[in-house]
């Protein structure tokens, strides 16, 4: 029998993503992997999503950008609703928002969550109390930190087909939101140590730190500011990178972009924290720094240190979408057995003895 299942997304960003969005891309990715398997998936997004092959239910007609916790409440419980109602019902649900977990006794299937996110006390209460709903981490480490019981670590995979290698142009990237904790600063201080170009492409996120902090130091370098891409520009941008710039300053659950990198035969020169042990192997497919300058000195013999068509070759069997896809199925069987064997010990109660 065919396995159905319905994937709920955020209602901020379409699926797939038309610039920016983590998890969509993830969304995206998982539901056509998914199908390539035969499983039928009914995706909950926002109306201007569109995956070939896949049906898309919305309750919104459009991304509702910035995020915000009332308009994802209303999309989830719309989502679980529908998802209920339906006459054909499905053999899991696979939520990718908090604010469906509080909603999921509206399910009359296995529930499950993927944690985008870092730890947060009030979440990991909402957790707590619904403990039919099993916890999906993107890595040991964001599993690790979580308080709530988590069923199961499924790293993020992306479709390889995305990503095409181009010849390296020179440049380091730093690639994501202009935030403290992403490290941008720290970006353009390893590049002006390495005396080699930085492009950065992304978005302020906290504007006084961006005004204080990067902005003078932009202009003092010669920073190359794109603001923030997508699609094929984006790819394109990293494809060509010599190495992408990940100096993280805080414990970060996964960080889709180094896997973006590595299936660019990219390598990624990351901190010593959060996923960043788990996603890259040291040596191979990047370094994992301890400090500001073991990474100025690897990012000074990039171009000599890795092989590009090795990195790609790593990643395509690590961090594809099929393996991610592979390892969610696993989980869903596992959701669907426990939840016939917690039936079958309700039936066994009741019967007459």
């Amino acid at each position: 029998m065919t396995l159905r299942v319905a994937l709920i997304s955020t209602p901020f960003v379409s699926v797939p993503p038309k610039a920016y969005g983590g998890t969509e891309l993830v969304v995206a990715d998982l539901a056509s992997a998914l199908a390539r398997r035969g499983v039928e998936v009914v995706v909950y997004a926002t109306g201007d999503s569109e995956l070939p092959g896949v049906e898309i239910r919305s309750y919104f007609p459009a991304a509702q950008w910035p995020p915000d916790r009332e308009l994802e409440s209303v999309h989830a419980r719309w989502s679980l609703r529908d998802a209920a109602r339906d006459p054909r019902g499905f053999d899991v649900i696979h939520v990718n928002s908090p604010c469906a977990v509080s909603a999921a006794r509206l399910a009359r299937c296995p529930v499950i969550c993927t944690l985008h996110h870092e730890r947060d006390e009030e979440l990991s209460d909402l957790y707590r109390r619904a403990p039919e709903v099993g916890l999906v981490a993107i890595s040991h480490s964001q599993a690790g930190r979580e308080p709530a019981p988590v069923a199961g670590v499924v790293h993020h995979g992306l479709d390889p087909e995305r990503y095409r290698p181009m010849p390296d142009q020179g440049y380091l990237l730093f690639l994501g939101r202009y935030d403290r904790v992403k490290g941008a600063r720290s970006a353009i201080e390893v590049a002006a140590r390495a005396g080699l170009p930085l492009v950065m492409a992304g978005a302020p996120h906290d504007r006084d730190y961006y005004e204080e902090e990067v902005k003078p130091l932009v202009a003092r370098h010669g920073v190359l500011e794109l603001g923030p891409v997508g699609g094929a520009r984006k790819a394109a941008l990293i494809a060509r990178a010599r190495a992408l710039l990940f100096p993280i300053e805080w414990e970060e659950p996964f960080g889709l972009v180094m896997i973006e990198a590595m299936l660019s035969g990219v390598p990624v020169l990351g901190n010593a924290r959060g996923a960043v042990p788990e996603v890259l192997d040291d040596g191979i497919t990047g370094v994992i720094c301890d400090d500001p300058g073991e990474m100025v000195a690897a990012a000074k013999v990039a171009d000599k240190l890795f092989s590009r068509a090795k990195i790609r070759q790593d990643a395509v069997r690590r961090w594809s979408s099929e393996r991610m896809a592979d390892e969610y199925l696993d989980l869903y069987r596992s959701a669907q057995l426990e939840e016939y064997a917690g039936v079958g010990e309700g039936s066994g109660a009741a019967a007459p003895g």
